[in-house]
């Protein structure tokens, strides 16, 4: 049976799986335009818009990637009682994600992208209003978080430092995650990083690790190595992926290292990569898939994200067809 069959097998026989994915979940626009003039009110380019393109992010994105691989998924979040909000709501239901586990509160957290063809990425610019305190909407939504822990698989933590996950949330849904025994993979961002104590998976990127770690990381088996250890120890997770962007990524797990090569690739864009790894990261190691296995399909799909623009979810039929060209 060849590796590719064998891994359609696998992601089949996952197909009815369940997974809960908790964490911040923002909408990200894109206005496409051209620089022909500079502006009279100060020394700025003139970008004349004429596309725009919206897609949900952040842990939306990865319940798509999900659900694209036929997984049953469980998506928790708060959105604003906005425009975007709607918009968001709206994509879900269209790609037939439950919206029950989103709440509304005050406004959505937007990340827009000018893109030219002149100087490609030309700005960015976010709307976020970031608050930690445990509010009413969050109460209610980890009592609903915390009643359908026991009917998944295994729970995915998307943070994104937006505010949604304080220590009281992160603590209670590791608790109770223990308690019925389910997996919890995350991705990690520098503010909670240290609160993610004895989970299945930790995912950060270079820069999170480096943050984390105090100290720069080179990107040479030893120093990753050593730097995965020094993960497992401060947060005692049982698997320590590293993801170095364009660089591939590197596991740990269990005193095994192993590192994944990053692919050539001209001007890749890196966004919503991470969300890519951690999905399908998530199910092989629920699925007890080998360590290189995990750290090549991985790398795979994080790579997919990097030749389309913007957050693109896992397609699994193009996933297959790379991972049998590679083999």
């Amino acid at each position: 049976l060849n590796f590719h069959k064998m891994i359609l097998e696998l992601l089949r026989s996952y197909s009815k799986g369940k997974v809960m994915v908790i964490g911040d979940i923002m909408l990200d626009r894109y206005l496409f335009g051209e620089i022909n003039r500079k502006s009279a009110e100060a020394p700025i380019d003139i970008v004349d818009v004429n596309t725009k393109l919206e897609q949900v992010g952040g842990a939306a994105n990865v319940a798509l990637s999900l659900k694209n691989i036929k997984a049953n998924v469980f998506l928790f979040g708060l959105i604003g009682n906005d425009y975007e909000g709607n918009k968001i709501l709206s994509i879900l239901k269209k790609n037939k994600i439950t919206t029950s586990g989103i709440f509304k509160n005050k406004q959505t957290t937007i990340k827009t992208r000018i893109i030219t063809s002149k100087s490609k990425h030309h700005s960015r610019f976010d709307i976020e209003k970031i608050n930690y305190n445990h509010t009413i909407e969050k109460k209610t939504l980890l009592k609903k978080i915390k009643l359908h822990i026991p009917e998944v698989d295994f729970i995915i933590i998307q943070d994104y430092n937006k505010g949604l996950l304080d220590k009281t949330m992160i603590k209670s849904i590791l608790n109770t995650a223990k308690k019925h025994n389910k997996a919890v993979m995350v991705d990690p961002k520098e503010k909670n990083f240290i609160e993610y104590k004895k989970v299945k998976l930790i995912k950060p990127n270079l820069k999170e690790a480096e943050l984390f770690l105090n100290q720069k990381i080179k990107l040479n088996t030893k120093s990753l190595k050593k730097a995965c250890e020094k993960i497992r120890i401060k947060t005692k997770s049982d698997w320590i992926i590293l993801t170095l962007g364009k660089k591939g990524l590197c596991i740990f797990n269990d005193g095994n290292f192993y590192r994944q090569n990053g692919q050539k690739k001209i001007n890749p864009d890196v966004t919503g990569a991470g969300d890519n790894v951690i999905c399908i990261s998530s199910i092989l190691i629920h699925l007890n898939l080998p360590i290189n296995k995990i750290a090549e399909i991985s790398n795979e799909s994080g790579a997919l994200s990097c030749d389309k623009f913007g957050t693109n979810p896992i397609n699994l039929n193009e996933l297959l067809t790379k991972l049998e060209n590679n083999n």
